[in-house]
């Protein structure tokens, strides 16, 4: 879907915010609608211009493309993440945070472990990524006629242990006030 969990939302921009220094490149994989893009200008930059944070989208599905993304310095609209990984980024290519919300399900687990584990590399030393996915498999097909929507992969704590994440909600293990089961982890790089 071209949004993701509002449950998420807070988590994220405290992640955020509350790092010192604060955040000055940020890469948001699979941005759908833009969310992001909007919460980063709102809580890291204030809302002013100049922005502080240089912000860089992906986004495989271009006909999400919504009036958010102008938020962005640059959106590789119609790339996948992985055609991004393994052709657009370039080798010097490094961000004090990664975003992968409500995207790594759309992934089977092989594919999202390369995934994950190509980000990590992709951090500062202090950076972190903020990954979040449901915490309970969702059935889900190629939504709005979207093949990368589809719904391939279920992943628990464990999984994100094991990738070196520290898990910080487990919706695995209750709902949210709001009914939602959220997996929640962030990786930071050494």
């Amino acid at each position: 879907m071209p949004i993701g969990c509002v449950s998420v939302v807070p988590e994220v921009v405290a992640l955020l915010s509350s790092k010192q220094p604060a955040p000055q490149k940020i890469l948001d994989a699979g941005i759908g609608f833009g969310f992001y893009g909007a919460a980063i200008r709102q809580w890291l930059d204030s809302g002013v211009k100049p922005w502080r944070t240089y912000l860089l989208g992906i986004e495989g599905f271009a006909a999400y493309k919504s009036s958010c993304w102008d938020l962005y310095n640059y959106v590789h609209a119609g790339l996948t993440i992985q055609e991004y990984l393994d052709s657009a980024m370039s080798e010097k290519d490094r961000f004090d945070a990664i975003l992968l919300n409500d995207v790594l399900e759309h992934f089977d687990k092989g594919q999202g472990r390369d995934v994950l584990l190509q980000l990590t590399q992709k951090l500062f030393p202090g950076g972190q990524l903020i990954v979040s996915t449901p915490a309970v498999f969702i059935e889900q097909g190629a939504a709005y006629g979207n093949e990368l929507e589809v719904h391939r992969s279920l992943w628990d704590a464990d999984d994100l242990k094991m990738l070196g994440f520290k898990v910080l909600i487990d919706g695995k293990k209750r709902a949210d006030k709001f009914g939602n089961r959220m997996l929640v982890g962030v990786f930071t790089q050494e």
